[in-house]
């Protein structure tokens, strides 16, 4: 089993809290020279003040102090939300089993006995720095870990989604509909399938972007146009735009190169703004929303018919053309 690295302690904030000066001098030095950050405190009131202020990494808490004893002083810490994950050794002359049962019911998590010897009291401060930076480490990676199974899961959700807007578009263009009737079906699509509160489609009329239908509005009205700037911008990127008032976004609905419109989405109101996955899930529906948009549209107008099938009469004219020449 591979070892965990090494960890360097330099500069971990430790708190001493004694009410002798002579004690406090003494382990000041002592961890000051193994790089510790040292605070200190000479009763219990001020080693709460201390540690709120600057969250130290671990505590030294004499237990025999006027006033607020150390028992008493661990009990706050540890009733605090803020510090009671910072370990706290006790520092007793009392080598007694009563004492150090009071100890530990008070939170404390080790103790160590006056008068203390300087290595006895590095070994202990180190063992419990390093449980809980490795601890701390844990927490962190297990909380990336999570990120990064949610944000897997949620890329599938997204395919998913994709998929089954795509194949709904798929069986529908197996029959004839009207226009109307396809853009119904692109909007409740969006609605159950991607999961998106309110849309409305533009379609390309003469040049300008209008409004042509909707989903999740009370009314919307006919004609009502996309923004110059937007359109523009959209109409030279062939991208999705994200608007901030109200906090939405165009989508281009393209075919063969061609704008043929924009449906703006609109996000649940969960407060999570649309995702770069979101757009990117959006404007691969929105290239299969195309084709059925354009057959409907193809259907509902007849010169559009005879234009299509001229351009393909033209094409095996030359096609023949080519063959002759060769031959």
């Amino acid at each position: 089993m591979t070892e965990p690295p090494a960890l360097d302690l330099t500069g971990c904030k430790i708190l001493v809290t004694d009410d002798v000066p002579a004690n406090l001098d003494v382990l000041f030095q002592a961890l000051h020279g193994e790089g510790y950050n040292v605070h200190v405190a000479s009763d219990g009131a001020t080693a709460l003040e201390v540690a709120a202020h600057s969250g130290p990494d671990l505590i030294l808490l004499d237990v025999m102090m006027p006033g607020m004893d150390g028992y008493e002083t661990c009990r706050r810490l540890k009733a605090d939300r803020e510090l009671k994950a910072i370990p706290v050794i006790f520092l007793t002359a009392r080598d007694d089993l009563e004492g150090t049962v009071e100890g530990f019911g008070a939170g404390g998590e080790d103790y160590v006995t006056k008068p203390f010897k300087k290595e006895e009291v590095l070994a202990r401060i180190r063992t419990h720095l390093e449980r809980t930076l490795y601890a701390r480490q844990l927490h962190e990676l297990n909380e990336h870990l999570e990120q990064k199974v949610d944000e897997r899961t949620r890329d599938l959700q997204l395919k998913v989604a994709e998929l089954e807007g795509k194949d709904r578009i798929a069986q529908h263009l197996l029959t004839v509909h009207t226009l109307e009737e396809t853009l119904g079906l692109v909007l409740q699509v969006l609605s159950d399938v991607l999961l998106v509160e309110r849309a409305v489609v533009y379609l390309d009329t003469d040049g300008v972007l209008q409004a042509v239908a909707d989903i999740g509005f009370d009314a919307v009205g006919a004609g009502q146009a996309v923004e110059t700037d937007i359109a523009e911008r959209i109409r030279k990127t062939m991208a999705p735009v994200r608007i901030t008032d109200p906090e939405s976004a165009m989508i281009p609905i393209t075919g063969q190169g061609e704008l043929l419109g924009i449906v703006q989405v609109f996000p649940r109101s969960t407060g999570q703004p649309l995702s770069d996955e979101d757009l990117h899930t959006l404007s691969s529906f929105s290239l299969q929303a195309a084709v059925a948009i354009r057959d409907s549209q193809m259907r509902q107008d007849p010169d559009t018919w005879k234009d299509q099938l001229a351009e393909v009469l033209e094409i095996e004219h030359e096609i023949e053309e080519t063959g002759a020449s060769r031959e």
